[in-house]
């Protein structure tokens, strides 16, 4: 018997699209995904992945490495393993088949990073309904690095938003839901560094974007550390490092719900 279900949201996106028609593989990063994941199936929770089309997601390529496990190959082993060994890892659901199916039994919602979310959740309309109820329900939600970017898909017109954003301009969003929230993302200066093992440049940032639209930013300035920040049913962190005390703070707010009978799925 599962103690509760958190769906899992992850980019459909296995390129990303830099400045000058530039083309960088992307996906999600292994221990963003694979840490949080594990902490939350080994304590009873069941996972439901989803992405926009219902395809098989990406690894990046950069996160399949050993460094992001501590040096521990078969620790970094043994994660890559329970993810591509997850049920619906090969094909997850849609964002319409899961708005379809309803989200009243879901008890909270994580988003893992990575550069993808950047590429095609950041302007998906589902996306923007989905977070909506658990915005309005008050369900943890729950994004790392990147991944804190899918929440600019919840308002009245992402698209334009993002392509805004994309082309430099700073309007800001409408009837955006996280407004005036306090989060943290991965940072200007630790993109800076991303970009330079790139050799191209972001259509925009994730930081900037974030701060825009209206968001209260949080972040570690020194490069590569852990950071993580709750404001009301909102955890963010800000990169690699932040893996642990995003997940074990994740799991505490899903266990602290799962006690109060009145949110029982």
């Amino acid at each position: 018997m599962f103690l509760g279900k958190v769906l899992v949201i992850l980019s459909s996106a296995h390129q990303l699209e830099l400045s000058g028609d530039k083309l960088w593989p992307t996906g999600f990063y292994l221990n963003e995904f694979g840490i949080p994941a594990q902490y939350l199936t080994h304590r009873g929770y069941q996972l439901v992945l989803a992405n926009p089309q219902g395809n098989r997601p990406a690894i990046d390529s950069t996160s399949d490495d050993p460094s992001f496990f501590g040096n521990d190959k078969e620790r970094h082993q043994q994660v890559k393993q329970f993810i591509t060994g997850l049920p619906d890892f090969a094909k997850p659901k849609t964002f319409k088949e899961i708005l379809d199916e309803g989200l009243e039994s879901y008890d909270g919602i994580f988003v893992p990073g990575g550069h993808a979310p950047m590429q095609d959740l950041i302007n998906d309309p589902h996306l923007g309904r989905i977070l909506l109820h658990f915005h309005q329900a008050g369900k943890p939600t729950a994004m790392i690095c990147h991944g804190p970017v899918a929440t600019l898909a919840a308002q009245d017109d992402p698209e334009g938003f993002f392509q805004n954003a994309r082309a430099g301009r700073s309007l800001p969003p409408r009837n955006w839901i996280y407004a005036d929230y306090e989060m943290t993302v991965f940072s200007n200066i630790e993109e800076r560094l991303a970009e330079a093992k790139m050799h191209g440049k972001l259509k925009f940032r994730a930081e900037t974007a974030l701060k825009n639209a209206g968001a209260k930013m949080a972040v570690a300035w020194i490069p590569g550390s852990a950071k993580v920040v709750e404001d009301r049913e909102l955890i963010t962190a800000q990169n690699p490092a932040s893996d642990e005390e995003f997940a074990k703070l994740f799991l505490t707010r899903l266990v602290e719900r799962a006690l109060v009978p009145s949110h029982s799925a």
